[in-house]
Formats: structure tokens, C-alpha cells, sequence
């Protein structure tokens, strides 16, 4: 158990798309498991190997590296048609996940009636201006059905005698709200397409409390890979526009098993700005030209939806919340490179509220994030930062920039990319990854 120290977890520390997947590529040569511990389809990391995207949502990034175990715990949903369709994609590309791969047998599935529903609910919030932005896969609905003791686990597909009467409660409230008119399939259509989806998994389902406690004991290193991020976080975001589970540092202790030891170093990912997706505060938005460059030059179109993220500066006061909620050791700062070329460069300090005051402190109501102003501290831009790889090179000015960042969240910075692909990034001399990227 000594070995707990070169475990690692890699957390989101804004509003999710901070480029998590690139990290996670980086380091999963360095580890033997690499473990997703909640979310469902509604997050998608992406990763650029020799300039090829390569999407992906469900299942673990470190899919790309041959001598990976991969782990699903039991705190994701699982959309198990989007699954096969996201193996059929890898092993098209020569990436064949057979006998690395298991799910938790605890992990609750998406159905047909949890989309329908999530959808309906969208449909109904707009009317009244009340909408979140959710994907509409039934992410949502599905834990919401698992809180209420209505869902449907991966082990529930070794009893199939049993799945009707499984899925029937869950079944019939949706038909409920939504009508008896609404185009939902039968119930024993859902069964049997279920059955039909889940046979080509039963081989890849187990116990994955137990396999990763027998791995941390013989000393594998596991790397733990976070969806979304803290401020989407179901209590510790901006609720109510947050998504249905805990994607800080606790949602990784109950969607694996394992107890708060087995983690040794957390490394906290954002972007050099700001981004969000839906609906929601967001202090940091430039509703200008600014704004529309930083989406351009950055590609900030969703992996998973292809909606337009919405775009500012770097957010202090969030991400220092993200750190201190996660107890962040180190920061990877992703994208430098989209800020190249600008004349000003803005960081966000604070927020002046409706009394005048300027504070760092998160509001806790959706209301109150009404009355707040972004305090923006403004640097000097610089030309290139594009392909850098010693953060000794990078202009005085992008320096300038990232010591203030860092000293704004309390964090020093470990890492920083400078553009996508795999080779473009600075490792920070004398930091803890050093040893594992260096």
C-alpha cells in the first residue's frame, strides 16, 4: 500500500473541456490502470496523435496505450449502444480494447425511457426559461432512477428472467409524465433490445472494487481520469446548471471503492481562459469579438455535441475553489497557444458585487450570480507560444501572465501545453511530473 504516493487523479478545475484527454494520454504509459469513475456520454475527451483526432466519451483515454488496464467504475452511466459504437471505432483504428478492458458490474445503464425523459424535460424548461443545456442523453434521469432505487446495474444483465420487472418501475413513471401518447418504445421492446445491446459486454463486466484494491496492493500504478469538472459538480457547482454527479476528488472514492489513501497526487487541469457549455453563470463570458476569436482559434465546439462553448478569460476565483475543494497539488494549463497574437490578455481576479465590495468567493444561490462583475486584471500579449516545450523559452510576457495565474489559485503550475498534439507542452522542472513526463 506504500505505493499509494505514485497514484494519481486528473480533475477538471472549470466548467469541463479543459483538455483532460491530452494529459491522460501523456501519463497513462507511466501507469498500469486507468480508471473513469463517473459521468456518462455527456463528456467526451479528445486526443491528437500525429495531428488525428481521436474522440472519446465513455470509455477511458488511456484506450490508446496497448499496456493500459482500463477500468469503468461504478459511478459512470453507461449508454452501452454508444459504447459498442465508440470499441467499433477504436478497433477500427488498431486500437482493440479485448481482455484490458472491465466494468464495473455496478454501474447503472442508460435506457431509452431516462433520454426520452431527459429530453421531455428540456423541451418543458425552455418554455419557461428555465432550461440547463443538458445533452438530453438521459445522463441525468439514469441517477436520478439509480437515486431512487429504479435503476438497472451491468449485473443485473447476468439475470435476463428479471429484467422486466427490473426496469418496469423506472418504465411506467416516465410513461406517467410524459403521456400515454409519448413515443416510447414497450417496455418488452426495451428488454429485448437491452439484452440484444449487452450480450457482446457480459464478457467485459466484473467486480472492479475488488480488481482495483488487489491492484493498488501489489503496487500498479492507477491513474484516476475525471469527467467534467468541478464547477459542474452536482454540489460543490453552480447549481442547478451543473451535471448529475460528483466529478471533484469525492466522486472518485464512491464511484471506484477504494478509500481516500489510495490516492497520492491530484493534478488539476484548466484552460488558460475560461470556457462553458448551456446554460448557467459565467462571470468571465466576452459577448464580443474577443470572445468569438478565443472560439475560432481554439475550436470550442463540444466533442460530444458540436455546440459552440461559450468563451473569457481566465477565472481565478472558480479555480481557485476547484483547487481548494479538490486539494489540488499541481496545475496542467492547457491551450496557451489559443491566446497567442492577442494585444491584451485578461485575467479575472475577482467579483465586484451590488454593494461595491470585491470578493473571490463563490456565490451559493443561481440569484445571486446576477448582481456579480468580473474584476479583470490586463497583461500585454505576445506573439507565439505554439510548439514551446521549455517554459524558459516562452515569451516575458506569456511568463508574466502564467506567474500571476498560478499565484491567483495557490497553485504552482506542473504543466502546460502549447498546442494539441501530444509533443507540444512544457513540463515544469522540479515539480512531481517531472519524473513521470520528463
Amino acid at each position: 500500500m506504500s505505493l499509494a504516493r505514485t497514484n494519481l487523479a486528473i480533475l477538471g478545475l472549470q466548467w469541463g473541456d479543459e483538455g483532460k484527454g491530452k494529459v491522460v494520454d501523456l501519463l497513462s504509459p507511466k501507469f498500469r490502470q486507468v480508471v473513469r469513475f463517473q459521468g456518462g456520454n455527456n463528456a467526451g475527451h479528445t486526443v491528437v496523435v500525429d495531428g488525428v483526432s481521436i474522440a472519446l466519451h465513455q470509455v477511458p483515454s488511456g484506450a490508446l496505450h496497448p499496456g493500459c488496464f482500463l477500468v469503468v467504475g461504478n459511478g459512470v452511466v453507461l449508454n452501452l449502444e454508444v459504447f459498442q459504437q465508440e470499441l467499433d471505432r477504436l478497433k477500427a483504428r488498431g486500437f482493440d480494447l479485448t481482455g484490458r478492458l472491465m466494468l464495473s458490474e455496478k454501474a447503472h445503464i442508460i435506457l431509452p425511457h431516462h433520454i426520452a425523459l431527459d429530453q421531455w424535460r428540456e423541451i418543458r424548461a425552455d418554455k419557461v426559461g428555465a432550461k440547463i443545456g443538458t445533452t438530453g442523453r438521459g445522463i441525468g434521469p439514469a441517477y436520478e432512477m439509480k437515486a431512487a432505487r429504479m435503476g438497472i446495474r451491468l449485473g443485473d444483465l447476468r439475470h435476463p428472467e428479471a429484467l422486466a420487472a427490473r426496469i418496469a418501475p423506472g418504465y411506467e413513471e416516465v410513461q406517467i409524465r410524459l403521456g400515454q401518447d409519448s413515443p416510447l418504445p414497450s417496455l418488452q421492446a426495451i428488454v429485448d433490445g437491452l439484452l440484444k445491446t449487452a450480450e457482446p459486454f457480459l464478457q467485459f463486466i466484473g467486480d472492479t472494487q475488488s480488481h482495483l484494491i488487489e491492484a493498488w496492493g501489489r503496487g500498479d500504478s492507477i491513474l484516476f481520469e475525471g469527467a467534467q469538472a468541478t464547477l459542474l459538480d452536482i454540489d460543490h457547482g453552480t447549481y442547478p446548471f451543473v451535471t448529475s454527479s460528483n466529478c471533484s476528488l469525492g466522486g472518485l472514492f464512491t464511484g471506484t471503492g477504494l478509500p481516500p489513501k489510495a490516492v497520492g497526487q491530484i493534478l488539476g487541469i484548466a484552460k488558460a481562459y475560461t470556457t462553458r457549455v448551456g446554460a448557467g453563470p459565467f462571470p468571465a463570458e466576452l459577448l464580443d469579438a474577443t470572445g468569438d476569436r478565443i472560439r475560432e482559434v481554439g475550436r470550442e465546439f463540444g466533442t460530444t455535441t458540436g455546440r459552440p462553448r461559450r468563451c473569457g478569460w481566465f477565472d481565478a476565483p472558480i479555480t481557485a475553489h476547484a483547487c481548494r475543494t479538490n486539494g489540488v497539488d499541481g496545475l496542467a494549463i492547457m491551450k496557451l497557444d489559443v491566446l497567442d497574437g492577442m494585444e491584451d490578455v485578461g485575467l479575472i481576479v475577482g467579483y465586484r458585487t451590488g454593494e461595491g465590495t470585491v470578493t473571490t468567493k463563490l456565490p451559493s444561490c443561481a440569484s445571486e450570480w446576477r448582481d456579480i462583475q468580473p474584476v479583470v486584471k490586463t497583461f500585454k500579449g505576445w506573439d507565439s507560444t505554439r510548439g514551446i516545450t521549455d517554459h524558459r523559452n516562452l515569451p516575458s510576457q506569456a511568463q508574466a501572465y502564467l506567474e500571476s495565474l498560478a499565484e491567483s489559485v495557490e497553485v504552482p503550475i506542473t504543466y502546460l501545453s502549447t498546442g494539441p498534439d501530444r509533443a507540444e507542452g512544457c513540463i515544469y522542472p522540479g515539480t512531481f511530473l517531472e519524473p513521470l513526463l520528463g
